[in-house]
Protein backbone atom coordinates (compact mmCIF):
# COMPACT_ATOMS: atom_id res chain seq x y z
CA UNK A 1 0.00 0.00 0.00
CA UNK A 2 1.48 3.84 -0.42
CA UNK A 3 1.58 5.72 2.39
CA UNK A 4 1.39 9.23 2.48
CA UNK A 5 3.77 10.25 5.32
CA UNK A 6 6.32 12.93 4.91
CA UNK A 7 8.97 9.71 4.88
CA UNK A 8 7.67 8.28 2.04
CA UNK A 9 6.54 10.54 -1.41
CA UNK A 10 4.71 9.48 -4.38
CA UNK A 11 6.52 7.97 -7.23
CA UNK A 12 5.96 9.23 -10.24
CA UNK A 13 4.16 6.26 -11.32
CA UNK A 14 1.85 6.34 -8.39
CA UNK A 15 0.96 9.78 -8.37
CA UNK A 16 0.39 9.51 -12.12
CA UNK A 17 -2.13 6.34 -11.21
CA UNK A 18 -3.27 9.52 -8.74
CA UNK A 19 -4.40 12.02 -10.75
CA UNK A 20 -6.43 9.59 -13.18
CA UNK A 21 -8.73 8.93 -10.83
CA UNK A 22 -11.52 11.37 -10.39
CA UNK A 23 -11.25 13.97 -7.82
CA UNK A 24 -13.54 12.23 -5.59
CA UNK A 25 -12.07 8.98 -5.84
CA UNK A 26 -8.23 10.43 -5.51
CA UNK A 27 -9.38 12.17 -2.28
CA UNK A 28 -11.15 8.92 -0.90
CA UNK A 29 -7.77 6.85 -1.31
CA UNK A 30 -5.57 9.74 -0.39
CA UNK A 31 -7.88 9.65 3.13
CA UNK A 32 -7.60 5.72 3.38
CA UNK A 33 -3.80 5.72 2.50
CA UNK A 34 -3.38 8.02 5.39
CA UNK A 35 -6.29 6.26 7.95
CA UNK A 36 -4.30 2.88 7.62
CA UNK A 37 -0.63 4.64 8.21
CA UNK A 38 -1.66 6.27 11.43
CA UNK A 39 -3.79 4.07 12.80
CA UNK A 40 -0.65 1.42 12.34
CA UNK A 41 1.52 3.72 13.81
CA UNK A 42 -0.66 5.27 16.76
CA UNK A 43 -2.78 2.47 17.56
CA UNK A 44 -2.00 -1.13 18.65
CA UNK A 45 -3.46 -2.08 15.09
CA UNK A 46 -0.17 -2.53 13.23
CA UNK A 47 -1.13 -4.15 9.91
CA UNK A 48 -4.22 -2.14 9.34
CA UNK A 49 -4.46 -2.73 5.27
CA UNK A 50 -8.66 -1.49 4.39
CA UNK A 51 -10.63 0.98 5.46
CA UNK A 52 -14.58 0.81 4.64
CA UNK A 53 -15.76 4.29 4.39
CA UNK A 54 -19.49 3.01 4.47
CA UNK A 55 -19.21 -0.12 6.60
CA UNK A 56 -22.65 0.77 9.42
CA UNK A 57 -23.77 4.13 7.92
CA UNK A 58 -23.44 6.34 4.64
CA UNK A 59 -20.46 8.35 4.57
CA UNK A 60 -20.57 12.06 3.29
CA UNK A 61 -18.45 14.14 1.01
CA UNK A 62 -18.64 17.56 1.12
CA UNK A 63 -16.05 19.68 -1.67
CA UNK A 64 -12.98 18.39 -0.25
CA UNK A 65 -14.01 17.09 2.98
CA UNK A 66 -15.36 13.86 3.86
CA UNK A 67 -16.60 12.52 6.93
CA UNK A 68 -17.92 8.51 7.90
CA UNK A 69 -19.25 7.75 11.26
CA UNK A 70 -19.71 3.98 10.45
CA UNK A 71 -17.06 3.34 9.18
CA UNK A 72 -14.38 0.17 9.09
CA UNK A 73 -11.12 -1.05 8.92
CA UNK A 74 -9.45 -4.00 9.16
CA UNK A 75 -5.99 -5.49 11.08
CA UNK A 76 -4.67 -8.74 10.79
CA UNK A 77 -8.18 -9.98 8.95
CA UNK A 78 -10.19 -8.67 11.56
CA UNK A 79 -12.84 -5.95 11.28
CA UNK A 80 -13.27 -2.68 13.40
CA UNK A 81 -15.35 -0.29 13.99
CA UNK A 82 -14.06 3.42 12.80
CA UNK A 83 -14.97 7.09 12.63
CA UNK A 84 -13.47 9.79 10.84
CA UNK A 85 -13.45 13.10 9.41
CA UNK A 86 -10.99 13.62 6.36
CA UNK A 87 -10.11 16.65 4.50
CA UNK A 88 -7.65 16.95 1.71
CA UNK A 89 -5.30 19.68 -0.34
CA UNK A 90 -7.21 21.71 -3.65
CA UNK A 91 -5.52 18.54 -6.24
CA UNK A 92 -6.57 16.38 -3.49
CA UNK A 93 -2.80 14.33 -2.94
CA UNK A 94 -2.61 15.08 0.51
CA UNK A 95 -4.55 15.38 3.54
CA UNK A 96 -5.19 19.00 5.38
CA UNK A 97 -6.57 17.27 8.70
CA UNK A 98 -7.74 13.96 9.60
CA UNK A 99 -9.42 13.16 12.77
CA UNK A 100 -10.20 9.24 13.96
CA UNK A 101 -11.76 7.83 16.67
CA UNK A 102 -11.60 3.56 16.88
CA UNK A 103 -14.97 2.93 18.13
CA UNK A 104 -14.67 -0.71 19.16
CA UNK A 105 -11.51 -2.49 20.81
CA UNK A 106 -13.74 -6.16 19.88
CA UNK A 107 -13.61 -7.82 16.17
CA UNK A 108 -17.02 -7.23 14.38
CA UNK A 109 -18.16 -11.21 14.43
CA UNK A 110 -17.58 -12.73 11.37
CA UNK A 111 -21.48 -12.92 11.54
CA UNK A 112 -21.98 -9.49 10.72
CA UNK A 113 -19.65 -9.25 8.06
CA UNK A 114 -21.62 -10.45 4.91
CA UNK A 115 -24.36 -7.52 5.99
CA UNK A 116 -22.22 -4.61 6.10
CA UNK A 117 -19.93 -5.50 2.63
CA UNK A 118 -17.01 -6.82 5.18
CA UNK A 119 -14.62 -9.64 3.70
CA UNK A 120 -11.19 -11.39 4.92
Amino acid sequence: MISLTPAYALSARELAEMKQLTPTDRMIQVCFLKLEDRISRETAYRNVDRVMMDAFSRGEIEGRSLRADGAAFRDKGQWFRLRFRCAVTPDRLQVENLHYDVISKTPIPLGEWEKHKLFP
